[in-house]
């Protein structure tokens, strides 16, 4: 121990170095909530996700909601409003493909030929023939409504896609660019319509800004929570600012240490500075109480200042390092979970720990060391008495301890509904739950929900050996019959679309006598019950079970008003 603390401006120094090399790469730290980021590498749902986006490349989706409480959306003002917001966002990083009722597809018949055009012409004026044209549109295909009208023609929806990964949905640079699609909404539709935003991103984007706002205002609370506390019980500025010092640059070589390893801080790892200076002010606070008890009304020498830190160090290594130990070892126990930021939460609070242990029992006696010795006189006790709140604990505490039987039957009780609690707890991570239902993301992605098909996307992926199998009436029919299941059995899904809904509008274009309401499957009387997937028994009205037929086998359709609202 003497060795160590020959040199105690050394020490300082060495810390200080540290403190300043990780202060630089603090300012590195980014924020990433991305929910990919919980999902281990050979994780098979994030498997899927990587493969999917491999296959169909990146796809990252915002949603901008778009709601005229005072009319419709077939106005021509607005109707061309929206198309140079489409315009705009193509001038954004990122951008892959937008898609809204003025830049989508529309596919209709023209003699024998089937054709793909927009559903909004170039020329588009908004003149009351178009918008009476573009109506008829919009009924004759059901994918539009849910998707990108809403049932009242008083809202539409402008899908934005992005060419990001969703592992790299909550990157800075994306959230910029979230950031810029939902200005120029602003920007654009004030007056016109009520703005509403949602997506990954957007959510991420949120997350971030409430967490650094979080961190902003916890951080500073923290300290001073932490201040007043040392300030009432030790009321001198050493012993008030020397704790803190040790949890201050825990914070700063943990929190920088993240960066500095290329770690991304999470939702769960910006709660690190708090705990730490919670946590890690205790064992500072250790060290120099007894310090305090030790050298009160005591004249020392340098040299008897200097045995008399040695020899409390000596004493007090031990019992710190052990209360340090249990609250590593609680921590540490979070990098045996597969979730990674609670893994990543685990080994820097703990690193964390380890590191305001170490810190104390070094930086502190090193800087009373050089600070040498000083007398320290009683404090003159104020004029009320001090024993009051002294004599109210203990009196509180021996009244509990002569009520044995009560206190036991009390807290048996408390135990059982612990117990009873803990069965009725539910996992649940809707990361849109995270806010109020007055703020502005959870409005939106609630506005989305009830209006359109929802605010998230799930995909499904159907991959054959060949395109013949792939497009044989029988596989069709079975994704058909599970988009049907899903929208039909599943109260949670509010819209299902996919490739199976160009066939069936191919199928209704082609033939030109079905109205606009749509088609539907129809069972052949030789395919079984249950022939399906999910038990409806057609063949998806394909006609010819071998192939398509020099007509597409678009035979076996029927009149419907609901079916393909899927």
């Amino acid at each position: 121990m003497n060795r160590f603390f020959k040199h105690p401006r050394i020490i300082v120094a060495v810390i200080g170095i540290i403190t300043v090399f990780f202060s630089f790469h603090l300012t590195k730290a980014r924020l990433d909530n991305n929910n990919l980021r919980f999902l281990p590498d050979k994780n098979e749902a994030r498997l899927i996700s990587e493969y999917i986006e491999e296959v169909f490349g990146p796809s990252t989706i915002v949603m901008v909601g778009l709601e005229r409480p005072y009319g419709t959306v077939f106005d021509g003002d607005f109707l061309n409003r929206l198309r140079d917001y489409a315009g705009r966002l193509e001038t954004i990083d990122h951008i892959k493909d937008t898609m809204s009722i003025m830049t989508t597809t529309y596919i209709t018949g023209e003699g024998d030929a089937i054709l793909a055009d927009d559903l909004v012409p170039e020329g588009f004026s908004g003149s009351p023939e178009e918008i009476a044209r573009l109506k008829g549109r919009i009924a004759s295909w059901p994918l539009y409504q849910g998707a990108l009208v809403s049932d009242d023609f008083q809202a539409t929806q402008v899908v934005v896609t992005l060419d990001v990964l969703a592992d790299d949905s909550g990157k800075p640079e994306v959230i910029a660019s979230m950031d810029k699609i939902r200005e120029i909404a602003r920007e654009m539709f004030a007056g016109y319509a009520r703005v509403y935003v949602t997506g990954m991103p957007v959510i991420s984007a949120a997350i971030n800004e409430a967490a650094l706002s979080d961190i902003a205002f916890l951080v500073p609370l923290v300290v001073l929570v932490v201040l007043v506390v040392l300030f009432f019980s030790f009321r001198r500025f050493t012993f008030v600012i020397l704790p803190l010092i040790t949890a201050l640059v825990a914070v700063d070589w943990t929190i920088g240490a993240m960066p500095f390893l290329g770690i991304e801080l999470s939702l769960l790892s910006t709660i690190l500075p708090i705990i730490l200076v919670a946590v890690g002010s205790a064992y500072g606070i250790h060290v120099v109480t007894h310090y305090a008890e030790d050298t009160r009304n005591r004249v020392l020498s340098r040299e008897e200042h200097r045995d008399l830190v040695l020899g409390l160090m000596a004493k007090l290594l031990k019992p710190v390092f052990l209360a340090a130990l249990t609250t590593f070892a609680g921590f540490i126990s979070f990098c045996f979970t597969s979730i990674v930021p609670m893994r990543e939460f685990g080994a820097f609070a703990s690193a964390g720990v380890l590191i305001s242990f170490a810190v104390a029992v070094t930086l502190i006696p090193a800087l009373l060391l050089i600070r040498g010795p000083k007398i320290l006189k009683e404090k003159s006790p104020p004029k009320e008495d001090t024993g009051i709140l002294n004599r109210v604990i203990a009196g509180t505490f021996l009244a509990l301890a002569r009520k044995r039987v009560p206190v036991l039957a009390v807290t048996s009780a408390v135990v059982v509904i612990s117990v009873f609690g803990l069965s009725k707890l539910v996992v649940d991570n809707s990361t849109i739950d995270f806010f109020r239902g007055k703020t502005d993301i959870s409005r939106s992605d609630s506005f989305i929900r009830t209006h359109f098909g929802g605010s998230k996307e799930l995909t499904l992926l159907v991959e054959a050996d060949s395109t013949e199998e792939l497009l044989h009436p029988r596989t069709l029919a079975a994704v058909d019959d599970f988009a049907a299941y899903l929208t039909e059995r599943i109260p949670q899904v509010g819209k299902v679309a996919g490739f199976t809904d160009v066939i069936k509008r191919m199928n209704q274009v082609f033939n030109v006598d079905e109205p606009p309401e749509g088609v539907r499957r129809t069972a052949r009387a030789d395919v079984p019950a249950g022939a399906g997937d999910f038990g409806f028994g057609d063949d998806f009205g394909f006609g010819d079970s071998e192939g398509f037929g020099d007509d597409f086998g678009f035979s076996g359709f029927e009149d419907s008003d609901d079916s393909w609202d899927s």
